[in-house]
């Protein structure tokens, strides 16, 4: 267990070192957080334009689906600032040959990797849904108290993690093709499936995103908890991403056995 702890400490050590080195081009970082919010707005805009046509998706309103989109960016912000560096696996450390001087080091190194996150314009995610939960909330007179905070912020790092999860899992495809960012990212986008009310989709996209690729636990149970629609679901989601990061992190060491160096 105090391994465990050690890593962790490692890993925000890591991760604080890259937030200074990060904001030394803070213009840089400002486009981009603008840039994410912009993209997300087409989206947003997007939904808009499908209520203009209909009244509910599934039974859900215009302001529901934005809560639920919101509770969404906040995860995906949370997760694309820790674990960003897994699409660099590929080309960036195995390619390239830096992945043999990351073996030196006496750490795991998946920390040294995930450490190493430098998507700092994902703040634009968090801070876009951040206020659309809450201004959301308010809309829907849902009372904002200190037990829903803390249970958003809860079930946000635990979605945020289930996606760092899944992300790491896909990552071991470029110790063969040295192509983790699309490999990642292929499977990655299946998260935007889980954006919308889960009835609105047949039975094996509904298998998929709740079973093979959890992202429904990522922010549609959760929303649909804020919401007093009477879903337990959120509870199972700290377990899922347990058993996540148990696969994860023994696919990564079976990867890493099989690791042979680029001669580079």
């Amino acid at each position: 267990m105090s391994k465990i702890f050690d890593n962790i400490s490692l890993y925000f050590s890591f991760l604080k070192a890259s937030l200074k080195e990060m904001l030394i081009y803070r213009l840089d970082c400002i486009v981009g957080m603008i840039s994410q919010i912009v993209t997300q707005l087409v989206e947003i805009i997007f939904i808009w334009i499908v209520f203009q046509n209909t009244d509910n998706l599934a039974g859900w309103n215009f302001m529901q689906i934005l809560l639920l989109y919101g509770v969404t960016l906040i995860s995906i912000g949370i997760s694309d600032f820790c674990f960003d560096a897994l699409y660099d696996i590929g080309p960036k450390y195995i390619r390239n040959g830096e992945f043999d001087k990351i073996l030196l080091r006496p750490i795991n190194p998946l920390i040294s990797i995930i450490g190493s996150s430098k998507e700092f314009t994902a703040l634009g995610y968090f801070g876009l849904g951040l206020f659309l939960t809450i201004t959301m909330l308010i809309k829907l007179s849902i009372p904002i108290t200190m037990i829903l905070i803390l249970k958003i912020l809860f079930f946000s790092i635990v979605g945020a993690s289930i996606i760092g999860a899944i992300n790491v899992i896909f990552s071991i495809a470029s110790f063969w093709t040295y192509r983790s960012n699309e490999v990642i990212w292929s499977f990655y986008r299946v998260y935007t499936f889980a954006q919308y009310p889960l009835d609105i989709y047949n039975k094996f996209i509904k298998f998929l995103i709740t079973a093979i690729l959890p992202f429904a636990f990522v922010a549609y149970y959760p929303t649909m908890n804020y919401l007093g629609m009477n879903s337990n679901m959120i509870y199972i989601a700290p377990m899922i991403m347990i058993i996540l990061w148990v696969i994860a992190i023994k696919v990564w060491n079976f990867a890493l056995s099989k690791y042979r160096s680029t001669g580079t």
